[in-house]
């Protein structure tokens, strides 16, 4: 019988743990409220079996997980190795968040554009929102959800370290923005790198990397899924789990990143450009 990837599998199993262990419940309280046996429980949180589609609605529910985040679970449990995730961002948009906060190691390439996870507002509107056409509810949207993103990263407190590769191109289209909204987004770029567990790199010269992808190692996280890579194209997004795919896209990442400026070091070269 097909059985799901192991990275979907992960995404089902933390979805229950964190969601169990917000509502302070334990495996077997849990149990008993749903009508399963605690061995259940903890093979789903697992990823060892997956709830039914009616299981899983139950559960989101009993768990206050939102309706959202309950469909995207349900979808997975009844569709299982049949959902097309490629094929359905915001499902992948879902994952990544959760994966941020459980992997010990995440590197982020974005030639383009500032990653969302250090995006202001006015960054959303002012750069992103005319380059991807979108309206004015989509960009509030987007925007809500980048917010919330960042607030559970910097309420994360297990170890962990983010490096990120920003193309020069991205921060030159800083130039766009209103000049006090532009200094908004550069300071708020400079009090992430300055956390602890963050390193932002600015690629100033030709490189190999490609087009934007992200590379999640579990690290020293004991709560991370398998190793994998989400790349995007302009008509897909995806994520890639072969291990030795994985591998060539974490060695491409740490080869260029020995070649990137220093963010700070960057912002000073071009003070007069972005003032």
């Amino acid at each position: 019988m097909a059985v799901p990837s192991a990275l979907t599998s992960w995404q089902v199993g933390v979805h229950l743990a964190d969601g169990r262990e917000l509502m302070g419940l334990s495996p077997k309280q849990l149990a008993v409220i749903l009508g399963v046996s605690e061995g259940t429980i903890r093979n789903w949180e697992k990823g060892v079996t997956l709830p039914t589609y009616p299981e899983m609605l139950g559960i989101g529910k009993t768990l206050n997980m939102g309706e959202e985040i309950t469909q995207f679970l349900a979808d997975i449990a009844r569709d299982k190795t049949s959902l097309n995730l490629e094929t359905h961002p915001r499902y992948n948009a879902l994952g990544l968040a959760k994966a941020e906060l459980h992997y010990g190691s995440i590197w982020k390439c974005e030639p383009l554009v500032l990653p969302g996870i250090v995006q202001t507002r006015q960054y959303n509107s002012q750069v992103l929102q005319p380059a991807e056409g979108t309206t004015d509810a989509q960009a509030e949207f987007g925007a809500n959800f980048k917010e919330l993103r960042q607030v559970e990263l910097k309420a994360r407190t297990s170890p962990f370290r983010i490096s990120i590769i920003i193309g020069s191109s991205a921060l030159s289209d800083l130039k766009t923005m209103n000049r006090s909204d532009r200094q908004d987004q550069i300071e708020a770029l400079r009090s992430w790198n300055a956390l602890p567990h963050w390193d932002i790199r600015v690629m100033n010269q030709c490189s190999d990397l490609g087009g934007p992808f992200e590379v999640y190692v579990p690290g020293k996280s004991r709560t991370a899924g398998p190793a994998f890579v989400y790349a995007q194209i302009h008509d897909r997004s995806w994520c890639i789990e072969e291990l030795t795919r994985v591998e060539s896209y974490h060695e491409r990442i740490k080869k260029n990143w020995t070649r990137c400026d220093d963010l700070e070091a960057f912002l000073d070269a071009e003070r007069d450009r972005l003032a």
